[in-house]
């Protein structure tokens, strides 16, 4: 049997993946009929029967799942050796895909990217704004800030400065409602909370009170909506003291109370730490960041 091409291994994967053909040929960024070819010439070459069709889609078959683990293997190496050969390059020019959280997307990054942009003009930035950690193995990004610890083994992390914490209210909202003075009288307030996430209930939780989302009458998952839901005077939310100085009608309530700080990661895969351009920017960003997170910030 001749040995697959790697091409066809990964059209494998895509459609095992997601399990049709129409979805994983929007993945690869192929067509439908070219993914179909390319099933079918590895079907050819293995002399295997690889899928089985059912209601809910496309499933490997026993012999398909019996070759998933050999073509996973297959795919971090072809992984690694683009993330390898992209280190080669000498010139500081080229792409560098940047993964940050809507805060720092928002309001910490866009300073930092002008002055790398200034000092490396051959230096082109995708920004992709997520509050999930993009997966750098995979190469969904070359760098990225994080606000928590990485623990692969695969990761090179270098830590900025902590982001301090806080709670925060419009001063008309407090002026109406009143000024809270233990912890218990703010969740008596209006407390903006998240929706699906759990990072309000487990602060709590760090404060031995034991809260479920119904205890948040405003709701919502999206960061900048909690900021601006606190500048409109809609309620109180815990957000970055270091952002919120920047609005002279926002008051910090209970500062007495410590809020533990955001971690403030910088991050890229160990394979692409001497790929010069991410070399530089890691070297960039860490310099920006080392003294002051929000130098610059956009408000």
């Amino acid at each position: 049997m001749n040995t697959p091409e790697w091409g066809l291994i990964r059209a494998f994967l895509a459609v095992a993946r997601e399990g049709s053909l129409s979805a994983a040929a929007r993945v690869l960024g192929d067509s439908q009929p070219t993914l179909t070819r390319a099933i079918q010439a590895l079907e050819a070459t293995t002399k295997l029967n690889l899928f089985k069709r059912t209601t809910q889609g496309l499933q490997l078959t026993d012999q398909g799942q019996a070759l998933m683990d050999a073509a996973l293997r297959m795919e971090e190496g072809a992984l690694s050796f683009a993330r390898q050969a992209g280190g080669l390059a000498v010139e500081i020019a080229g792409e560098v895909r940047l993964s940050v959280n809507e805060i720092l997307g928002f309001f910490v990054l866009p300073p930092a990217i002008a002055a790398l942009r200034a000092k490396y003009p051959g230096v082109q930035v995708e920004i992709v704004i997520t509050n999930d950690a993009s997966s750098l193995s995979k190469r969904e990004a070359d760098v990225a800030l994080r606000m928590f610890q990485p623990t692969q083994p695969d990761l090179v992390a270098r830590r900025l400065p902590d982001m301090a914490m806080g709670f925060f209210a419009h001063k008309e909202y407090l002026r109406l409602r009143g000024h809270p003075q233990t912890f218990e009288e703010l969740l008596k307030m209006d407390v903006i909370g998240m929706d699906l996430g759990r990072d309000f209930i487990d602060g709590a939780a760090h404060f031995g009170i034991q809260l479920t989302r119904e205890d948040f009458p405003i709701r919502t998952d999206h960061l900048l909506s909690q900021i601006n839901l606190i500048r409109a005077g809609a309620g109180i939310t815990a957000t970055h003291i270091g952002l919120a100085r920047h609005w002279p009608q926002l008051v910090q309530i209970l500062p007495e109370i410590p809020l533990p700080p955001m971690q403030f990661w910088l991050v890229c895969h160990r394979d692409v730490q001497y790929n010069t351009r991410i070399r530089a920017v890691m070297q960039f960003f860490g310099e920006w960041f080392a003294d002051d997170p929000y130098r610059g910030v956009m408000v």
